[in-house]
């Protein structure tokens, strides 16, 4: 007889949830659920629902596509959507990276954009970094770093693929500057693993998200740029948890002064419908073959629609901007509460992508324990957030990026209350 709850007798027992719920509706940053209650949502889908649960303007659009044709394969005709969805992009996306193709996860996106760089370059070899992650599928968990499990019991493993050390500035030898140490590495690993004529990307978060929220110094992202220049390859910034509007930007590289060859785009793009982008120049696709690249589902015209609608509703709403003022709050928040607990070892994060590490008083050394009973204290109290890094020690903390003051104030109030409760 299995020990499961009843609810979980039929599904794998890994996609149990964090909170012991199930969802009725929701609407902006709330959740209800199916016994009446009522929960803040500080998760959004992991950066997915970025516009908040339900948004008129999203909604209304995927109803009125959902009536004409809800999906049009794009090999065989084109939907208008799509057609709209690009021209949005183009508004919003840098100079140069004039193409874009569609497919429906992130890990779908970074596959493809791998792939481009392999066909554009004619090499082999991609340079990703420890502590990364950029999905599951057998190439994306070869180039993920950030735990054993998303890459154990799986090998052989993609090959040709060598990670370098990330710039982590909280986690730099004190005696190193974090861009030059980090940096260092990647030259390490052309210099003794892979010549840099083999080297078709460069593949790197602008904020890694898995691996923690770590956040680079804008030095470090210049410095790949850089590299990549010298040795002919492809840079690809994967944005798929920190892009469209999540840190206060459109995208995550805008904090640092540097463009990517490649870009993928998923998660927050359509607002919880599946959708992921793949934007590049018109000169790398054309080195593709025709077939090597596509899929069934990709661009699906409902999923675009909702897409066109998130950007109208960030533009309009001035959502960016509210994720840049509701990060500063919370970044001061935390401050102040780094003061009072010695477990709280660093605080960090650009816009909305926030986080919380936690470590042993008086040193650095991994704390779970501490990360793991303040995400339980915060679902005590009927708000969702959940952990990130490979210790485990990390909590992360994305809500929708029009979150309003009073929704905040009383998120804040909780976090006061759970760091009582797990740090004191």
């Amino acid at each position: 007889m299995s020990d499961k709850p009843a609810y979980m007798q039929h599904m794998p027992h890994f996609v149990a949830p964090a909170a012991p719920i199930t969802i009725d509706h929701a609407e902006g940053s709330w959740i209800y659920a199916t016994d009446g209650s009522k929960w803040l949502d500080f998760v959004m889908g992991i950066a997915v629902v970025n516009t908040g649960h339900c948004h008129p303007k999203v909604v209304a659009a995927v109803r009125e596509q959902s009536t004409k044709v809800s999906h049009a394969q794009m090999n065989m005709y084109r939907s208008q959507p799509m057609l709209d969805l690009t021209e949005k992009l183009m508004d919003i996306l840098p100079e140069g990276l004039d193409e874009v193709m569609y497919a429906n996860s992130g890990a779908e996106a970074v596959e493809n954009a791998v792939k481009l760089a392999k066909q554009a370059t004619r090499r082999p070899g991609v340079i990703a970094f420890q502590n990364a992650f950029h999905g599951r599928t057998h190439l994306t968990m070869a180039l993920t770093d950030s735990a054993l499990h998303y890459r154990g019991h799986f090998e052989p493993l993609v090959g040709s693929i060598y990670h370098a050390k990330y710039c982590y500035p909280f986690r730099t030898p004190a005696s190193e500057d974090p861009t030059q140490y980090a940096l260092d590495d990647v030259r390490r690993v052309l210099g003794s693993e892979i010549y840099g004529d083999d080297v078709a990307a460069i593949i790197v978060e602008p904020i890694q998200g898995e691996g923690g929220f770590v956040i680079p110094t804008a030095e470090f992202m210049q410095g790949l740029r850089a590299i990549a220049d010298e040795i002919g390859a492809c840079l690809i910034i994967d944005e798929i948890q920190a892009g469209m509007g999540r840190t206060g930007k459109w995208f995550c590289f805008e904090h640092y002064g540097v463009k990517p060859d490649i870009m993928t785009i998923a998660k927050g793009i359509a607002s919880g419908y599946p959708l992921s982008a793949i934007a590049a120049p018109k000169a790398l696709w054309d080195k593709c073959v025709p077939g090597s690249m596509g899929g069934t589902y990709g661009g699906n015209a409902v999923s675009c629609a909702a897409g066109v609608a998130t950007i109208d509703a960030m533009r309009d709403e001035g959502m960016l901007e509210n994720a840049a003022r509701q990060g500063e709050k919370l970044m001061k928040f935390f401050l102040e509460k780094q003061k009072q607990y010695p477990a709280i070892g660093d605080v960090r994060g650009k816009g909305l992508m926030f986080a919380i590490e936690c470590v042993q008083p008086g040193g650095k050394e991994p704390n779970a324990a501490a990360a793991k009973a303040f995400i339980a204290e915060c679902i005590k109290r009927k708000v969702i957030v959940m952990g990130a890094s490979r210790f485990g020690n990390c909590v992360r903390f994305l809500p929708a990026i029009n979150i309003n003051d009073a929704d905040l104030d009383h998120a804040l109030g909780v976090f006061d209350e759970a760091a009582k409760a797990a740090f004191a």
